[in-house]
């Protein structure tokens, strides 16, 4: 009789357990941190009626029909969720909510380290607060939880979809060039940004050089103020300021050391309406975290509130700290209780005592002597022996 190798589904992974103890000691200080800032942690269903998602969904969602022919999708994002929540069950109460979140998600990918088709995230999401306040809390806060996480080194970038689409409004810009323009930032594409800008014709050189060079715009307050002198479009106007508030805020948090501003940086989601950021690691090529402000999703759901938020990506963050060498997943416990023959209810009791004591114990199912006790605590991942003779 052949064997038969059991494989998991496409884009999903078995969490062994080492990197599982490691995973729920980095979900429990995300989560412990969310709370400390007055956030409410809450739990939607893995999947939704499509129409949550805006009817159209993506070509990576998974989508299947129920028993009465309606269309289902498991959830690739949490922010729709929590939205489609608010609306419809957090009605009254405080007028600014702040909800978190450690979810599953779902999402066709083509594998690769840290993406699976199944992923982990954890994030926040803050309605009902407009301006830099909100935002810039929203900014720190995604720093210390991966601080908490056990991630050290960081750096945020920072852009604005203001300035965006301000500058191609400056430039004149039909429907369809804006969406080749998202285009070009969504996928980092230099060439492509260059032949637009060849492209443009009746507009001021210096504008013209900033289309050719969107994807550089990047550094510190000083970029700023060179871009704030080149524009005219109150629109990228109204951006740099909102960016040089936050800063300004970020400063007082003593968490303006990570950020870089990002003027081209263009998120996959297409909802967002105001700042919006990314979180770098030196061991990774792409963010664990980002986020920004949606001031217009909640409108789908019946009401005008403005909101902001960000994901953590728990996988990435993992996979960051294994290659850093900060998460070994090593399993360890405090203690090994053995017992000579005859003694296991003596032995139980020692066990419990510990336990109450706070301790992690592992209680041994069978008598053996010392020397095979003490053998044990090795295998037995303990860092002590309590032998019960």
């Amino acid at each position: 009789m052949l064997n038969k190798v059991y494989q998991v589904p496409y884009g999903t992974k078995d969490i062994l357990p080492g990197e599982m103890k490691t995973r729920r000691r980095i979900e429990d200080a995300i989560i412990s941190v969310f709370d400390k800032w007055g956030y409410d942690e809450v739990k939607t269903p893995d999947f939704e009626y499509v129409e949550t998602f805006g009817n159209t969904g993506s070509e990576g969602d998974f989508r299947f029909f129920d028993r009465s022919n309606k269309l289902l999708v498991l959830r690739n994002d949490m922010t729709a969720p929590i939205a489609r929540l608010t609306a419809t069950r957090l009605q009254g109460g405080e007028k600014i909510k702040r909800l978190c979140y450690l979810s599953n998600l779902y999402r066709y990918e083509e594998i690769q380290a840290g993406r699976q088709c199944e992923f982990e995230q954890a994030g926040v999401e803050m309605l009902g607060a407009s301006g830099a306040a909100a935002d810039a809390e929203i900014i720190v806060l995604a720093a210390e939880a991966l601080q908490a996480a056990g991630v050290q080194k960081f750096a945020i970038s920072l852009g604005h979809v203001g300035f965006i689409n301000g500058l191609a409004e400056e430039a004149g810009f039909s429907a369809e060039q804006k969406v080749q323009l998202k285009n070009c930032l969504r996928n980092h594409d230099a060439v492509a940004m260059q032949q637009m800008a060849d492209a443009m014709e009746n507009i001021r050189p210096e504008v013209k050089q900033l289309f050719a060079d969107f994807l550089f715009l990047q550094g510190g307050v000083e970029l700023l103020d060179k871009v704030d002198a080149i524009v005219t479009n109150p629109q990228c106007k109204e951006a740099l300021a909102d960016l040089r508030n936050i800063y300004a805020l970020l400063e007082a948090y003593g968490a303006a050391a990570y950020l870089n501003f990002d003027l081209g940086l263009y998120r996959s989601l297409d909802y967002y309406t105001g700042m919006l950021f990314e979180v770098y690691l030196p061991e990774m090529g792409y963010p664990v975290a980002g986020g920004g402000r949606y001031d217009k999703m909640m409108q789908g759901f019946g009401l005008d509130c403005p909101a902001t938020g960000f994901a953590l990506g728990v996988d990435r963050v993992v996979l960051a700290l294994e290659r850093s060498g900060a998460a070994p997943g090593v399993r360890s416990w405090d203690v090994l209780v053995a017992w000579s023959e005859g003694k296991l209810p003596e032995a139980i009791g020692k066990a419990s005592a510990l336990r109450k004591e706070g301790r992690s114990v592992k209680l041994c199912t069978e008598a053996m002597d010392l020397a095979q006790a003490a053998a044990a605590v090795k295998e037995y991942c303990c860092n002590s022996l309590v032998y019960v003779s």
